[in-house]
């Protein structure tokens, strides 16, 4: 064989090392880019989940006076809520507001775009939605207007709900049901990993 055509022959080869390494760096720059993009879509996402939800503390600062009493555990008996159209109103919306961020939470999870210690953190607030005589008063009424999910978040705690039954061990019922229903082993442990 000439020792051109050796030269030719391994001008070839190389030229074919060559495009498959090419080949490998650009899969490998598109796979860490488009991770980049994924971590910055979650960390907007995330922004704006944030966003929302300090429109309802907003929402809640604002209204606090008459929310107190729609937040207890218990109505107050001495109150006649049934005539308090305006004040119903108040704890209405707010409670709106918080099952739309809930909502937005869940799926947001379920897509992979809020991690699951976050969503553990934001399992507390559903608890505190629980803990709401008026909340559990009016979500047989408005359960349709929500996802699956929120209605199996709360349909069981609502309809089980015992308010002689210890906080703690009502709240630990309350994320081993959450975690459950969502398949979420971090809010299962979430309690236990927070303290």
């Amino acid at each position: 064989m000439p020792f051109f055509d050796v030269i030719a022959n391994i001008f070839v080869k190389a030229q074919g090392i060559i495009a498959i390494l090419s080949f490998a760096v650009t899969l490998i720059a598109l796979i860490i880019q488009q991770r980049r993009l994924i971590r910055a879509q979650k960390q907007q996402t995330y922004q704006r989940l944030e966003l929302a939800s300090n429109e309802v503390f907003r929402f809640s600062a604002s209204h606090a006076g008459v929310l107190v009493r729609y937040q207890a555990s218990q109505p107050d008996p001495s109150i006649d809520f049934q005539n308090m159209i305006v004040e119903n109103s108040v704890a209405d919306n707010h409670i709106f507001q918080t099952l739309n961020l809930f909502e937005m939470a869940v799926r947001f999870r379920h897509a992979g775009i809020l991690e699951d210690d976050v969503f553990g953190s934001w399992v507390i607030w559903y608890h505190e939605m629980l803990e709401s005589w008026y909340f559990r008063h009016i979500w047989p009424a408005i359960r349709p207007n929500y996802t699956k999910d929120m209605q199996r978040i709360f349909d069981g705690p609502v309809r089980d709900f015992d308010p002689r039954m210890d906080d703690a061990e009502r709240r630990e019922k309350f994320f081993a049901h959450v975690a459950k229903e969502l398949d979420c082993p971090v809010v299962k442990r979430w309690l236990r990993d927070a303290a």
